[in-house]
Parts: C-alpha cells; structure tokens; sequence
C-alpha cells in the first residue's frame, strides 16, 4: 500500500503546476513522516541533501525560464517575474518529489520493503540486492568518512586548494575505501554462500499480507488522487 501511495504521490507531484499546491504536498509528507515518529534527525537529513540541488535550481533555473516582467537584464539573460515563479515551484516540486520518494525508506524496515518488492513479483536475489544496496550505503559512506579522518590525522590534507588539487587529495582515500568495499564484499558473498543463498527456495519467518485495513487505506489513497487529478484538469487547481 505505501508502494501504491508513493507512486500516486510521484505522478501527482509531476503533473501539478501549482507552487502553493505542491507545498502543501511537501508539508503533508513532512507532517506524515513526524506522526510516523521518523526521527527528526532523518528529516533534516533529508532537508540538508536537497538544500544544495534547491538553491542550485533558485539560482539557474530564473534565467532559462524567461516570461511576464523583465526584472532585470544582463546581456542576453533576462530575468523575469515568470522566471522566478518557474524556479520557486521547480524547486518546491524537486523537493516534494524527494520527500515522496523518501516516504517508505524513512517510515519501512528495509526487510519488510523487499518483501513486499519480492509479493509484487519481483525476483527474490533481486528484492536482496536492493536490501543490501540500501543497506550498505551508509556503510560505505561511513567507512570512507573513518578512512579520511584517518589520513587527515595523519598529516594528510583533504578537499583544499584549487580544484585539480582538491581532487587529487581524495585519490588516496578513495583508493582506501574501494580496497575496503573489496573486503567487504568478499566477506558478504561468502557469508552468503554460507547461508545457502541459490541453493532452494526460501521461506521467511514473518510474511506480509495485504489486510483489510490495507484494502481501505489503498481505496482512500486512490480516491484522493483522483479527486486532485480531476481538480487540476478541471482548471480548479493548476
């Protein structure tokens, strides 16, 4: 059900035209994140990952959507009250359709997220390699984050200078952390082998089964959908 209701969410978020529309979108999704009890913490991670793409679109996205008012001009760039409205909802839609995205990672333990991938048809070895993608991304963003505090205690300089030499200043730690992913990957793969991973059909000790409680949620979700569409091709809400 949340699968359905995050893709209804994503296919809203795309075909409305509003900024008013999709913040409330944005705000809705935020304010179901915090009644779920998502921590606080998750959601201004959220919030700090889109800041830099959100200021991005606010400071480009005006001078590639000319229309209504010129503000100002600047050679052949033109800014403009329509341009400004063009990059305020562009942003506020980016971001509406990261928090939609985001809503069954934050509010879903990744095993339950896989089964239900896996009872929609998807291939079991599949459903594992999204849970172990999800698993360890933030593994291996930590382990590069150890490796170069590390290096840096070391004597080792990173991410300082120009931009040749900032890049060159990571090599080693990249090197270090892929060596370290190497590992890793090893020790799963054998870890799995041990387990009979391929060897038989698996059983799972929990299994989820949509309920009647789902049933109802998904009719709810659908119908407001609808009753959006149907506004926002009405004319009512653009």
């Amino acid at each position: 059900m949340k699968l359905w209701a995050t893709l209804l969410g994503l296919v809203l978020c795309v075909g409305m035209q509003s900024a008013p529309a999709l913040l409330a979108v944005l705000l809705a999704v935020n304010a179901v994140l915090l009644a779920a009890r998502v921590p606080a913490d998750r959601v201004r991670w959220v919030w700090a990952r889109m800041a830099p793409i959100t200021a991005l679109i606010l400071v480009l996205q005006p001078w590639f959507a000319p229309g209504g008012q010129e503000l100002w001009a600047l050679g052949p760039l033109r800014l403009t009250e329509g341009g400004l409205l063009s990059a305020v909802t562009f942003a506020v839609r980016a971001n509406a359709l990261a928090f939609v995205a985001m809503l069954p990672l934050l509010t879903t333990p990744q095993d339950a997220l896989v089964r239900g991938l896996v009872r929609l048809g998807m291939p079991y070895t599949w459903g594992l390699t999204v849970s172990l993608a999800l698993r360890y991304l933030p593994t291996s963003y930590a382990l590069f984050t150890t490796i170069r505090q590390a290096q840096e205690a070391r004597g080792h300089t990173v991410g300082r200078g120009r931009l040749l030499e900032r890049a060159r200043s990571f090599v080693p730690a990249l090197v270090a952390t892929i060596i370290a992913a190497l590992r890793l990957s090893d020790q799963l793969g054998m870890a799995l082998a041990v387990r009979g991973l391929g060897r038989g059909p698996r059983t799972v000790l929990y299994d989820i089964r949509m309920t009647r409680g789902d049933w109802a949620a998904a009719v709810l979700v659908t119908a407001a959908f609808c009753a959006l569409l149907a506004l926002r091709f009405g004319g009512v809400l653009l």
